[in-house]
């Protein structure tokens, strides 16, 4: 059973309430709405960088259970299913690195 665990986003702030500690003033609307464009722009960027985690993670997943069922299928004596090509290739540069040496 998964269960959540509250963090540091469920608390409840002054701003997430919606309480102030002085009234609202006359024509503090473009304020208002410059500091929700700001917070939504912020979440939207966050929620991007998210389902980039998350593709990255699903792939990660895809190659271990690649390898597990490999790792198996050696175990129980059977031959290994062929993949079709490995998902990291080696990097080789395409011409030697610049080298400076320092004498102290």
């Amino acid at each position: 059973m998964e269960q959540e665990i509250p963090g540091i986003t469920s608390i409840k702030t002054s701003q997430k309430s919606k309480i102030r500690s002085m009234p609202r003033a006359k024509g503090s609307e473009y304020l208002d709405l410059f500091l929700l464009g700001k917070n939504k722009a912020r979440l939207e960027k966050e929620k991007a960088n998210v389902e980039k985690r998350n593709a990255h993670v699903t792939v990660e997943l895809k190659a271990i259970d690649e390898e597990i069922s490999e790792l198996e299928g050696e175990i129980s004596g059977g031959e290994p299913k062929e993949t079709a090509e490995p998902q990291y290739k080696k990097m080789v540069p395409k011409k030697p690195m610049k080298v400076m040496k320092f004498e102290y």
